[in-house]
């Protein structure tokens, strides 16, 4: 059964297209550093769902496998307009969840860098997606500090990993507490970080 959805862009962004041709998110004002740019729900849905979405870019089909973040027994988390993030491994922001917003899949996209007005506001995919499950690539970010070849948080080493723990989100850290094991036990972690784990694992 195919979805037609109207995108539901927030008033502070706009989808555009990137100097390789990608269609990106793009801030319309600018942001300070620690301001949440805009909040986004979403949703679970099997991987196979064909969807059109509708935007100021005209009729975009949806590629479940590359649009979207696997879960498990084929369902997968679906953003809307948000699916067009593109990764940066120097990412300007990341993904939040108030307390009480993971009932109902709210999160809030959060600057970790002043944003200017025409900035592509970018996230990295390695916070919150375990294995990039149908959307393994090259990363054409740039960065001094570029990961390459993005296959999602499983793909690094287990001190890397651990170097990025705070920053990933608890399905990701739940993920990695499973596949870690007694690693994870004996590692030296942030107090908030050990909080995070009692409550995800």
């Amino acid at each position: 059964m195919r979805i037609i959805e109207v995108a539901a862009i927030p008033d502070a962004v706009e989808l555009r297209r990137t100097k390789n041709g990608f269609i990106g998110i793009f801030a319309k004002k600018n942001f300070a550093r620690g301001t949440d740019i805009y909040s986004n729900v979403y949703k679970v849905l099997p991987e196979n769902s064909d969807i059109v979405l509708k935007t100021p870019l005209g009729d975009i089909p949806i590629d479940m496998k590359v649009h979207s973040v696997k879960q498990n027994n084929g369902m997968r988390d679906y953003y809307g307009f948000d699916s067009f993030m593109n990764h940066a491994c120097d990412a300007n922001t990341i993904s939040v969840v108030h307390p009480g917003d993971e009932a109902i899949n709210r999160y809030f996209n959060r600057a970790v860098k002043d944003i200017c007005a025409g900035d592509e506001i970018t996230a990295n995919y390695l916070f919150f997606d375990w294995d990039c499950d149908g959307h393994s690539f090259d990363c054409l970010c740039g960065s001094p500090a570029c990961f390459g070849h993005i296959r999602g948080f499983k793909d690094l080493d287990f001190e890397t990993q651990l170097k990025y723990i705070g920053d990933i989100d608890d399905g990701t850290l739940a993920k990695f507490a499973a596949a870690a094991g007694d690693r994870l036990a004996l590692a030296n972690l942030p107090y908030g970080v050990r909080q995070r784990l009692a409550a995800v694992v």
